[in-house]
């Protein structure tokens, strides 16, 4: 008997024969331990040959015979089959490995030895009563076209404060009492309030699982769901490969987040293997979102997704207006702040209400110059400059996490007039503080949140009125619901504007369209502010309006004329140097063998069907001290481009100080 093995690392399987005294009770799913090189690893089982005898095979001439596994550690299954099931879709579709993607699925310490342990949160005392309201007209329509099918995908497109999530709950009180769901969101900072109003309606039946717990919590909660004590599952991006047995529902919030993304190792869109799992489980999945990603609104006006549409708020409440700052006209009370700005907020606050204030960029200053010489500041081993923070008097890279410590003389021209440029969310920080020293301020980004259950603690203040004023970065403005939060602002809007990516106007029209939605849910009507040295972008004109019919209308014209998704379907093969003179000439050889591959000039794709563009020096060009370069293959045809990049990629990948990077679905080309 022999045995296919998978084990958490970047691999395919590797085949064992099985000794007889296991042969009766190992099954697929359950963990096994095998020799693995000098020592021994622990794996799934995803294969099981019974007819297979351990026999010699071949290798460069030489026999030798399968090793044999040395235990079976499951007596049942602890992996179910249709969680292999996505595990192994996953590893092939994003052409990666099925190892890489069982890693991503299982936690760890399954597999090393790790003892469980208990949540630090106790819901039974912290739980917050969330008053639900009768469902109004369209909330009910929608829950009836949901229930009316056992699965499918619906798109369930709602302005903010709609009471999209009334209509996760209540599909998930009418299924089965045997099924259960996945709900999925894309920041940790929103599960709190998502728990309370779960927790409400469904009780001890929810769990949260996400990487703000611990590692033996990780695996209580795992254990919990795969034993069935739970019926509801609220997570961010690795909950989708949660091991429920009988799923009847998976929802993803905010869909259009590009926080859904991996950007490392298994380079998944927890988005796109949600549909994939709704798919081989055959259950219906629902994606909820103001502010939809094109590809997925294009799906649903072409009859791909059910489309369902929320156009008002709960009550009737009306969206808040929102302004747009000329910041090249305005009185400017500081960098950061215009007069107007700053007096709303102290009218707000005068008036008893609450603020939500985004700057998506952390970090007291994104330059740190000197202006006797122009010398900035880049990281040694990134191609980027690095963030000056203030509170740790530190120059940071936000892409290796490295830092160095400033010195009071230019390193260049010995001058001493080092001055810091633009803002971040620590020198919005300290504006405020000046400025209206009255103002209970808490700030919330990845700093300030990298204690455990922070970001649990800041939005139980915000509920409890004890902060006036929320500032972060682009965490603040997902998913949350302050009903007296009744200005909400972008202090720049032009750190959205201006990425080199085609998505770039797809990304600031919903983070924009989206903070403004946080403000005026309550009793007050609410105002939005917008802050730009740009302000004749097209983007405004919509958000403005708060019109994504319109802005959608827009730009999928211009993704059509430049043959960009959803009319075409990307890959992106991203090549690492160590040294950038061998960058240089093995790129001109990969080059060449492209070009054989797909003679046809790029544009054309007569032979092909397929345009490659580059290869080219990636935009942010060198990150830990590898130089980037990368292609990109565009295609109508899905099956095509992934052969043609499996043709590019596997001559490549034995290649010696080369790191090859795949990224299927990219959801930006920096």
């Amino acid at each position: 008997m022999n045995v296919d093995i998978l084990f958490p690392i970047n691999a395919q399987s590797f085949t064992y024969g099985v000794p007889k005294e296991f042969q009766d009770h190992i099954k697929v799913g359950c963990r096994v331990r095998a020799p693995f090189k000098k020592g021994s690893k622990v794996g799934i089982a995803v294969r099981i040959d019974r007819d297979g005898a351990i026999h010699p095979r071949a290798r460069g001439g030489k026999t030798f015979t399968l090793k044999k596994i040395t235990e079976v550690m499951d007596d049942e299954p602890l992996v179910p089959e249709n969680l292999l099931k996505l595990v192994l879709w996953a590893g092939q579709y994003y052409l990666s490995s099925s190892g890489l993607a069982l890693k991503n699925a299982v936690p760890g310490a399954f597999f090393t030895g790790r003892k469980a342990g208990k949540p630090r949160i106790t819901y039974d005392s912290d739980i917050r009563k969330k008053e639900f309201f009768e469902l109004n007209r369209e909330q009910k329509a929608a829950l009836a076209a949901i229930n009316s099918s056992e699965n499918g995908v619906f798109l369930l497109h709602g302005v903010t404060g709609s009471g999209k999530t009334a209509v996760y709950i209540e599909t998930i009180r009418s299924l089965p009492d045997d099924r259960q769901a996945i709900v999925l969101v894309p920041e940790i900072a929103i599960t709190a309030q998502m728990i309370d109003r779960f927790r409400a309606s469904f009780d001890s039946g929810v769990v949260f699982y996400h990487s703000g717990i611990s590692v033996g919590e990780r695996i209580t909660q795992w254990q919990k769901i795969r034993s069935g004590e739970v019926r509801v599952v609220i997570g961010v991006r690795s909950a989708v490969f949660a091991p429920f047995t009988n799923l009847g529902l998976i929802v993803i919030d905010e869909e259009q987040e590009s926080s859904y993304k991996q950007f490392e190792g298994l380079r998944y869109n927890a988005r796109d293997v949600a549909l994939a799992r709704a798919q081989i489980e055959d259950t219906k999945i629902v994606l909820g979102t103001a502010t939809p990603s094109l590809e997925v609104f294009y799906n649903a006006q072409t009859g791909k997704f059910r489309y369902l549409k929320l156009t008002s708020r709960i009550d009737d409440k009306k969206l808040p207006p929102v302004k747009i700052i000329d910041m090249t006209k305005a009185e400017k009370e500081s960098f950061s702040f215009s007069k107007e700005l700053l007096d709303v907020l102290r009218e707000n606050i005068s008036g008893g209400h609450q603020s939500l204030l985004m700057l998506n960029r952390r970090g007291y200053s994104p330059f740190f110059m000197c202006t006797d010489c122009g010398h900035t500041y880049k990281c040694p081993t990134c191609s980027i400059t690095l963030i000056y923070h203030k509170d740790t008097n530190t120059l940071n890279c936000h892409y290796c996490n490295s830092h160095l410590n400033p010195l009071d003389l230019c390193p260049v021209c010995k001058g001493s007039k080092i001055t810091c440029l633009g803002a971040g969310t620590q020198r919005v920080e300290e504006e405020l503080k000046k400025f209206l020293p009255e103002l209970s301020l808490q700030r919330m980004d990845r700093d300030s949140t990298r204690k455990k259950l922070s970001h649990h603690r800041i939005i139980r203040q915000m509920e409890d009125r004890k902060i006036d004023l929320l500032l972060g970065t682009q965490m603040v403005a997902k998913g949350h619901d302050f009903a007296d939060v009744t200005v909400s602002a972008v202090v720049s809007a032009d750190v959205a504007l201006n990425l080199p990516d085609f998505r770039s106007a797809e990304r600031a029209f919903q983070l924009f369209t989206q903070l403004a939605g946080r403000a005026g849910r309550g009793d007050v009507t609410g105002r939005a502010y917008i802050q730009t040295y740009e302000p004749e972008h097209y983007v405004f004109d919509f958000v403005r309006g708060h019109d994504y019919e319109a802005f959608y209308r827009k730009e999928i014209e211009l993704r059509k004329e430049l043959s960009y998704p959803p009319f075409t379907k990307l890959i992106r093969v991203i090549l690492s140097f160590r040294n950038k003179d061998d960058a240089v000439s093995r790129i001109k050889s990969i080059s060449n063998r492209i070009k054989k591959m797909n003679p046809s000039p790029a544009g054309k794709g007569k032979r092909t069907g397929i345009e490659v563009l580059g290869p080219a020096p990636a935009p942010v060009e060198k990150i830990r001290s590898l130089w980037r370069w990368h292609l990109i293959l565009k295609g109508k045809d899905a099956k095509q481009i992934r052969q043609m990049a499996v043709s590019i990629f596997d001559p490549l990948k034995n290649l010696k100080d080369v790191k090859i990077d795949i990224d299927v679905d990219p959801v930006n080309l920096l």
